[in-house]
């Protein structure tokens, strides 16, 4: 459950969201998730470009809503072998871009991503920093 990461009182972690410029009522995704979104993007792609680390982002919520992966944030995340279990809080910058993403992708159909290669799963569809991205069948 979302109690295994280290979360901040209420009025703290609403602090963070009005600081990074969110809308916390993005679409279907409430302030837990916009959080947990973060840290990971931060943890897996924290040495990337912008471009780098809203595809990251893009996984995940592409997962979401995809009919092949589960329906939730916390779901995805968490399944295992495919994202870390990130524990720091992310800079103010990070929760925008996932916002941002949210709102509009930068490429929805990015479902998986590793370095050094493509991935054996999906299409080849782009390099991006040390990330290999793909997607489809």
């Amino acid at each position: 459950d979302l109690h295994s990461f280290p979360t901040r009182r209420s009025s703290d972690l609403d602090l963070v969201l009005i600081c990074g410029g969110i809308n916390v009522d993005a679409h279907e995704y409430d302030p837990a998730d916009i959080v947990l979104i973060g840290k990971v993007v931060q943890h897996e792609a924290g040495n990337q470009s912008d471009l780098g680390k809203r595809l990251v982002c893009d996984t995940i919520l592409n997962r979401v809503e995809s009919e092949n992966f589960p329906n939730t944030v916390y779901d995805v995340i968490m399944q295992p072998g495919q994202y870390c279990n990130p524990s720091k809080f992310p800079p103010k910058e990070i929760y925008s871009l996932v916002a941002e993403e949210i709102y509009v992708r930068t490429n929805p159909q990015v479902l998986w991503y590793r370095t050094k290669r493509y991935h054996k799963y999906g299409v080849p569809l782009v390099v991006e920093g040390n990330h290999y991205f793909s997607g489809g069948k």
